[in-house]
């Protein structure tokens, strides 16, 4: 699907976060500073090694094999844009879509009496969003898909397989949800003593997602309906001493995990 058959599914963008200008700012320091110079200092060397090699050996110039030299490079860099600039693309789309669903879920469920954390750390991977609240504790994976911009934009889950138009996903969502919702559970046990259900959430924001099937085990849902289904949830209630429990060893996992990817 190319960018001008399909659009974001994320029609709220997200406001911008406290200290968003600094770190734009830092991340941009490098490429924005050094590198330029860097390349051109590098150029230079090369540029300077070459006249001290063709000077001290009384080589003649080789204009056909800096050609193909050159010729070679510029191939291997198209081709690394070819594949760079579709993974940027979708990391940006996935990044606007985790902001986007992170703060609605804050402007929700907050109020309803929740505490939503956003991209807690495992070891080779992510929990884009745990919610804790009186109706049980909720890891939700978003899935950021592009969206035609005619036809249908449908997620169909019939219980254990999930397709987006018709179409399955590369990963399997489903299998995704399940061991992170594994893995928040046991981080809960092993910080607090106690054993928590945590349901597993996949969530589309900006499609229509079916109905899903009654006691499904991992709920599909699009962004405006997690709210109603978290706020409906009856099996595993909390009690406020509970989420003060998960929310205080959460939040202490949180800081001492981002203290030591620093």
């Amino acid at each position: 699907m190319t960018k001008r058959e399909s659009k974001s599914p994320i029609k709220n963008l997200p406001v911008r976060q406290p200290g968003q200008s600094t770190r734009e700012k830092f991340a941009g320091l490098f490429d924005d500073e050094i590198m330029p110079y860097f390349i051109v200092v590098a150029v230079v060397v090369v540029l300077a090694i070459g006249e001290w090699t063709r000077f001290i050996f009384k080589s003649p110039p080789q204009p056909w094999l800096m050609s193909i030299l050159a010729v070679i490079t510029i191939l291997f860099l198209v081709r690394k844009m070819q594949k760079t600039i579709p993974l940027a693309r979708q990391l940006r789309l996935g990044a606007i879509g985790e902001e986007a669903v992170g703060q609605f879920l804050d402007e929700k469920l907050r109020p309803m009496g929740c505490q939503v954390f956003h991209d807690i750390l495992g070891d080779s991977f992510n929990v884009d969003h745990i919610v804790v609240g009186p109706t049980g504790v909720f890891a939700i994976e978003t899935k950021t898909h592009s969206k035609p911009m005619k036809g249908a934009c449908n997620v169909k889950y019939d219980g254990e397989k999930i397709t987006v138009n018709g179409a399955t996903p590369d990963r399997d969502p489903i299998v995704q949800a399940k061991a992170e919702a594994r893995w928040a559970s046991d981080l809960l046990e092993q910080s607090t003593g106690r054993r928590f259900f945590v349901q597993p959430i996949v969530l589309y924001p900006g499609w229509y997602v079916d109905p899903m099937p009654p006691n499904a085990e991992v709920w599909v849902l699009n962004d405006q309906a997690v709210p109603t289904f978290i706020r409906n949830a009856r099996n595993h209630q909390l009690s406020p001493e509970d989420i003060s429990l998960i929310s205080f060893h959460l939040k202490r996992y949180v800081i001492s995990r981002d203290q030591q990817a620093k």
